[in-house]
């Protein structure tokens, strides 16, 4: 089975409270991030967020729509998101923030398994291709959320590795 661990970096020029305040925004999303098609919220859990459940689905450059469940497992006002993921990557994931020369640096580790069939077939290129489809819906949501705030993007990066395929 394969297993992928996707990390994302953006430097925005944006105060965390404002880029927080932007992600937790769930339901606006598709408004803002090409590749979103919609984010529906399942369960809205405690006041800090623990429990809530989103069923997100989106597309990349390929032509399939990937539908994931989140649900919120850990909440650190303004620092720290930790999720687990269900549908057709199931795993686990983390959106980090930092107060970084006076923007904000974000960071996002998803450590997920594929859980459709085709998706494990042992192709040596399939790596690849889960990294470019990655690669460029993260690039199109640091894009859009310096759009939508007015701001602009200080540095990126976004990495995707096949773990033990």
């Amino acid at each position: 089975m394969a297993h992928y661990t996707l990390v994302t970096s953006w430097q925005l020029d944006a105060p965390v409270d404002r880029v927080w305040d932007a992600l937790l925004r769930s339901a606006e999303w598709p408004e803002w991030w090409r590749g979103f098609r919609s984010v529906e919220r399942l369960a809205s859990g405690d006041d800090d967020g623990v429990g809530m459940r989103l069923r997100q689905r989106w597309r990349s450059l390929l032509p399939y729509t990937l539908t994931l469940d989140l649900e919120i497992l850990r909440v650190e006002q303004q620092r720290r998101l930790e999720g687990r993921s269900s549908g057709d990557m199931a795993g686990t994931c983390t959106w980090t923030f930092e107060a970084r020369d006076g923007g904000t640096l974000v960071g996002f580790v998803m450590d997920v398994r594929p859980t459709k069939a085709w998706m494990n077939l042992p192709l040596p290129f399939s790596g690849k291709i889960v990294a470019l489809n990655y690669q460029a819906l993260m690039r199109w949501g640091r894009d859009g959320l310096a759009a939508r705030r007015g701001q602009r993007t200080v540095d990126e990066a976004v990495r995707a590795g096949l773990a033990g395929a």
